[in-house]
This record gives C-alpha cells, structure tokens and sequence, in this order.
C-alpha cells in the first residue's frame, strides 16, 4: 500500500488479519459470513479515518477490492462502499 508510513503501519495489521480470517473461513463460506469479514475490517480502519487522505484510500480500497475478488466478489459492485466511513 502506499501513503504515509505511520498511517499504514495501523491499517496493514487490519488488512493482514481481514485477509487471515477470509483463508480460515475457506472458500465455501457463506457470502454473508465473508461479508461480515470485511465489515469489521472496515470498522477498525473507520477509527482512522480522520488520517486517511487521498493516496492512502485509493490504496486502501484497492487492497481491499483485490482481497475481495480473490474470495469472490466483483470490484465493480462496490461492495466494500457500505461500510466505508468518510475518508
């Protein structure tokens, strides 16, 4: 990811244990139950939101979108828009 260093070192942890959690659950999992995942990924990195500017969500979402067609789900459905706090 890219952006501030200081800001990644807090969201890179997030995104390492959203992508843990999604390989426990395997690839049979319910959409719901791999949703849920991304969800509570995205009501930590919400804590941040007043330190994420421009390039750090571009990349953010990025990661994000990716690790989410990995398991599944179109980028272009906007999935993880739901939970996205305002960053």
């Amino acid at each position: 990811m890219e952006g501030d260093d200081l800001l990644l070192a807090k969201i890179r942890p997030i995104i390492m244990r959203l992508a843990e959690k999604l390989e426990k659950l395997g690839p049979n999992s319910a959409k719901d139950v791999r949703l849920s995942a991304f969800a509570e990924a995205f009501s930590e990195i919400n804590l941040h939101a007043d330190e994420i500017e421009t390039v750090e969500r571009e990349s953010i979402l990025e990661t994000i979108y990716d690790i989410g067609e990995i398991v599944g789900f179109d980028r272009d459905s906007g999935f993880a828009e739901e939970w996205r706090g305002d960053w």
